[in-house]
């Protein structure tokens, strides 16, 4: 418990150092990169809470919910077809890109694919212990497209693609003001995520964004939370990323990182590209078409559209079916093709 409320107090001074720096995302980074610098500099350990990870990840989808409008279903209706070519040229190229490194180094093939996967952490390491990878260096590659993922997308898109709206540029955007008893939505909505979290990908997030977008577009106004429950909730998703990434990990990792990191890079600089033609091809602007496409976090990318003035409505949307289809069709085509290769 102790260790638990050090990482708070040490994320939380991170967070307000990040805000005064005017840095992007700054309580979720300000977080991450103060509790590395903690364990690092000082070598002392961090913790993170499951049950209060799961909490945050809930008011975040709250959050972004409150961001649909009646003409979000509307409007993605239109995206889906060449977002889906997007999105599986990317997943496409991220596992050739895997396949082709594990050509010229010391890893075996289905572990280099595995962890070349842009996201799905839990897919990718339950689906490496059923084919008996190496589970280690699968979490470890991740990681480090997580940590290229966090820090090179929201830098970029805030320098880079910002649309220049103060409306949608806050991070502390609550739900609109409605009945107190409209609360019992919420809690239903986390009730139902608590069950239905290993049948549905991501349903903390998920089902809370959901039902709030849901309401909202049928015209029922939610109770209003604080700006503070939501600046808890992002600091509480620093902590969990901060506390996961472990930096003696990356450093056994050793060359391998370079590698993995220089493949990360590359397939963030094509989303980008991608991200630009997608933008010309239907009508969304450039940084939430970016942004959909990033092979990065629902909810740390929707942040991020919030912050530069994307729609994070859409972009969580999009995210989502590239979270679907990274979950429940990539293990079943690797699976696949693994068996396909040994023979």
């Amino acid at each position: 418990m102790k260790t638990l409320v050090y990482s708070y107090i040490i994320g939380t001074i991170g967070g307000s150092l990040f805000v005064w720096l005017n840095m992007p995302l700054p309580w979720v980074l300000g977080a991450v990169t103060s509790l590395l610098f903690y364990k690092t500099v000082w070598n002392r350990d961090t913790t993170s809470s499951i049950p209060l990870k799961n909490i945050s990840f809930a008011l975040l989808g709250i959050q972004l919910g409150s961001s649909f409008t009646e003409g979000t279903f509307q409007q993605i209706g239109p995206y889906i077809i060449p977002y889906l070519v997007f999105t599986c040229l990317i997943i496409g190229i991220s596992l050739f890109n895997g396949f082709i490194v594990s050509k010229w180094i010391r890893v075996n093939m289905d572990t280099s694919m595995l962890g070349s996967i842009p996201g799905g952490l839990s897919a990718s390491i339950a689906l490496s212990d059923s084919l008996h990878s190496n589970t280690v260096l699968v979490t470890i590659f991740h990681t480090i497209r997580l940590v290229a993922v966090l820090f090179i997308i929201p830098f970029s898109a805030t320098h880079f693609f910002y649309e220049g709206d103060p409306n949608s540029a806050g991070l502390t955007q609550s739900t609109s003001n409605g009945d107190w008893y409209t609360i019992i939505f919420l809690i239903l909505a986390y009730v139902a995520a608590v069950f239905l979290n290993k049948r549905i990908p991501a349903a903390y997030v998920m089902i809370p964004m959901f039902t709030v977008g849901v309401l909202k577009v049928m015209g029922i106004p939610m109770i209003s939370l604080p700006d503070s429950v939501f600046i808890w909730a992002q600091i509480t998703l620093g902590v969990y990323l901060g506390n996961s990434i472990n930096i003696e990990d990356l450093i056994k990792a050793g060359k391998y990182c370079l590698i993995y990191f220089g493949l990360s890079v590359w397939l963030i600089l094509l989303s980008f590209g991608l991200g630009y033609v997608f933008s010309q091809m239907v009508d969304i602007s450039l940084a939430t078409a970016i942004l959909s496409i990033a092979p990065g976090g629902l909810i740390e990318m929707a942040l991020t559209a919030q912050s530069v003035g994307g729609d994070p409505s859409i972009v969580s949307s999009l995210q989502m079916v590239r979270l679907l289809i990274v979950v429940m069709i990539v293990p079943i085509f690797l699976q696949w093709f693994f068996k396909r290769t040994e023979k």
